[in-house]
This record gives C-alpha cells, sequence and structure tokens, in this order.
C-alpha cells in the first residue's frame, strides 16, 4: 500500500513542524482507500497537549480525535493517518513510534525538522505482527 497527498497537503504538515519547533507536532490524515492506496483528502494538524518532553513526544487530544472521526464519517472518509515531527531527528520512527501506533491500517508520516526548517517528509506502515514499521511510497499530486 501506499499515500497519496496534494503538495498542498504536504506543506500544511511541513510548515506545522516549523511552526512548533524545537517541539514535536501531531495530526490526522482523513481520506479513503482507492485501488490499494490511502489517497489523502484532508489533514487536520492539532495541538500537542503533552504536558512534558514535547521535544521528543506527542500526545494528541482524544476528544480531538473524536472530532476528527466524526469529521470524517460527515464527508464520507475515514481516518487513515497520523503525521508527527521529529525535531533535530530523521524522519524515521522510534521504537516509542512503534510502541503507540494504534493501527496497523494506518500510514505514519514523519516529517523531519531541522533547526526549525523542515526537511524530507517519509511515510510508514506497521507490519501486522508490529514487529516493525516498513516505509512505504508518499504518491504526490497538484
Amino acid at each position: 500500500m501506499s499515500v497519496r497527498l496534494t503538495t498542498d497537503q504536504l506543506q500544511i504538515i511541513r510548515e506545522h513542524g516549523e511552526r512548533t519547533f524545537p517541539e514535536e507536532c501531531g495530526g490526522l490524515l482523513l481520506g479513503n482507500i482507492e485501488n490499494g492506496v490511502r489517497v489523502i483528502q484532508a489533514v487536520l494538524p492539532l495541538e500537542n497537549i503533552r504536558p512534558d518532553s514535547r521535544h521528543n513526544r506527542v500526545e494528541l487530544d482524544p476528544r480531538d480525535y473524536l472530532r476528527a472521526e466524526r469529521e470524517a464519517t460527515k464527508r464520507g472518509l475515514g481516518v487513515w493517518g497520523y503525521y508527527h515531527s521529529h525535531p533535530n531527528h530523521p524522519a524515521i520512527p522510534s521504537g516509542f513510534d512503534l510502541d503507540h501506533a494504534p493501527f496497523i491500517e494506518w500510514s505514519y508520516l514523519i516529517v523531519a525538522v531541522r533547526d526549525g526548517k523542515a526537511e524530507e517528509v517519509r511515510a510508514w506502515t506497521v507490519r501486522a505482527d508490529r514487529s516493525q514499521f516498513d516505509e512505504e511510497e508518499i504518491g504526490l499530486v497538484q
């Protein structure tokens, strides 16, 4: 499986990472599945509510997640992914990311933000046995 985003959606993710630097940011990806591709229709930047370790951890408000699910349902979509930033760290999932990835069906995007400037964005999926992430292709459309 792969994930498809627009360049504008990717820019929203990159700007969110830059705006919250040196803290992590996070958000949800709403979309649908078309021919085995997660097609993202909306990116929802959310607030990091974690009270500590915000430079290397992000926590989303469960009420924001509930609102995202309701919004997705209203639009005939689903929540198919999550993104977060890695301030001054590569866009590679950590062991913490693996332990806290809620769904094997999702795409997990990570934007590396170095010294306040967004760099690469990579996408990952969790194996069914939850042993590791595998990188997935990001398809960009205008």
